[in-house]
């Protein structure tokens, strides 16, 4: 998994997307251990709107787009705001106290790993790794992917056999040689890189992190082998990303306000080989950008309250800015072409290497978002939630799938609930939402 920035400036409590991962402008929030939060995306009550060739507010024929199917739904009680993740044929929700492993298509439960606190989790072939709050310092906790047995527990990191033989003092230290007590992982090929820290986004937190530095620990994926510690600086991550073999963290000691022109624009961007943890290199100012580094290539779409821009991955520097009223939320990465954003208007699509030029616009949906925060893709397709097709009816009806590069609906289903979804994941074959205690799963039309 990679990782970026967050939303700029506070949004509204009932639009603000999930934080696991970091996608919009600056450094952005993690899912933290002993504090990570998200909150849920409030469709709007309004009436549709154009799909940017005049459509009218009047009630239409309904016409004959195709249509998908609600392939089963569950009630599931409380998950975490990014409590849905698909990899390949499973799914995983993810409860404070418990991960259930479904088949995604099926509903059939494979297994249930019943632990309290849990923050986060993804999978490497056949491991599954969850991140843990135990109050004082966070923990990683490894599972068998066919049964979820554990494994494998992280060691304290105070204990973890690379930061002693760096010399770092473990029991009876200093309050800034104590470990943060939030956390998060990213998987950059074999390596499971672990990450804590201690907040400094408020005036509060920087009073009362007594000084904490950031540190990574890097294991080795298949044998659960400690390979290398790195410290950081006395300062909080507010991002990370992983691309060709380098892990890019984003720390600052003083972020300022999300949103804002200066956010984290003067904190450095360290990057690390994820072999051995070695810094590669240090991008001054580049914490804004935490895809921005020499692992990676391409752009990437970034958000503030104002604007949306395209990054180029391998220099840092800003290809193109397209000003927006409030942009809520962006694709990370073109797909077949095509950056989108969503505001309180809709979505929209910009051409990604042509400056940005706009492309459509649909003012009768709202966007659907993953759990890092960005809309949900798949397949060349944008899931949202809008109108039955061909009215301008119920705004929550249903799911559409736009096809990215015209925003045209190419199918859409019917579904309760789409007014309050809290989270959603996508692959090609399903879609699925958590709206109201239940996960619904929602696939394309049958091919004749």
């Amino acid at each position: 998994p990679t990782s970026t920035p967050p939303p700029t400036g506070p949004l509204p409590a009932d639009r603000r997307p999930s934080r696991r991962r970091l996608l919009l402008w600056g450094g952005g929030a993690l899912a933290a251990v002993a504090g990570g939060t998200g909150v849920a995306v409030a469709l709007r009550d309004g009436s549709g709107g154009t799909d940017g060739k005049g459509a009218g507010s009047r009630k239409r024929t309904p016409n004959a787009t195709a249509k998908g199917r609600v392939l089963w739904s569950r009630d599931v009680g409380e998950l975490r705001p990014d409590g849905l993740v698909r990899r390949g044929d499973d799914l995983y929700l993810l409860a404070p106290g418990s991960l259930t492993c479904l088949e995604a298509r099926s509903n059939t439960e494979r297994w249930v790993y019943s632990v309290e606190r849990l923050q986060s989790v993804d999978r490497y072939r056949d491991t599954v790794y969850v991140l843990r709050d135990d109050l004082f310092e966070p923990e990683m906790h490894a599972l068998t992917a066919t049964t979820g047995r554990k494994v494998w527990t992280s060691p304290f990191p105070r204990l973890n056999p690379e930061r002693r033989a760096a010399g770092l003092p473990g029991f009876n230290a200093d309050n800034s040689a104590l470990e943060g007590n939030q956390g998060t992982f990213v998987l950059a090929g074999d390596v499971l890189c672990f990450l804590t820290y201690a907040p400094y986004d408020t005036m509060w937190a920087r009073r009362s992190s007594w000084g904490r530095r950031w540190r990574a620990y890097g294991f080795d994926a298949r044998t659960r082998e400690a390979l290398w510690f790195h410290e950081g600086a006395a300062a909080g991550v507010i991002g990370v990303d992983e691309a060709g073999g380098r892990i890019a963290v984003a720390a600052s000691a003083n972020p300022g306000m999300a949103g804002t022109g200066d956010y984290a624009r003067r904190d450095p961007l360290v990057v690390l080989r994820a072999a051995d943890g070695k810094v590669e290199r240090t991008v001054r100012g580049g914490a804004r950008y935490p895809r921005a580094h020499p692992g990676a290539k391409g752009i990437a779409c970034y958000a503030n309250r104002t604007a949306i821009r395209a990054v180029d991955l391998a220099t840092g520097r800003v290809r193109w800015t397209r000003r927006l009223d409030s942009p809520t939320a962006v694709t990370p990465v073109p797909t077949r072409g095509m950056l989108l954003a969503a505001t309180s208007e809709g979505v929209s699509g910009y051409a990604a290497e042509s400056g940005g030029k706009p492309r459509w616009t649909r003012t009768d949906v709202e966007e659907l978002t993953a759990s890092d925060g960005s809309l949900l893709t798949a397949g060349g397709h944008a899931y949202v939630v809008g109108p039955e097709p061909g009215t301008t009816g119920e705004p929550g009806w249903g799911v559409h799938a736009l096809d990215v590069r015209t925003g045209r609906t190419v199918w859409a289903a019917r579904s309760e609930g789409l007014t309050t979804v809290k989270a959603a994941a996508a692959a090609a074959d399903v879609i699925h939402v958590y709206a109201d205690g239940t996960v619904a799963a929602i696939a394309p039309p049958e091919r004749a």
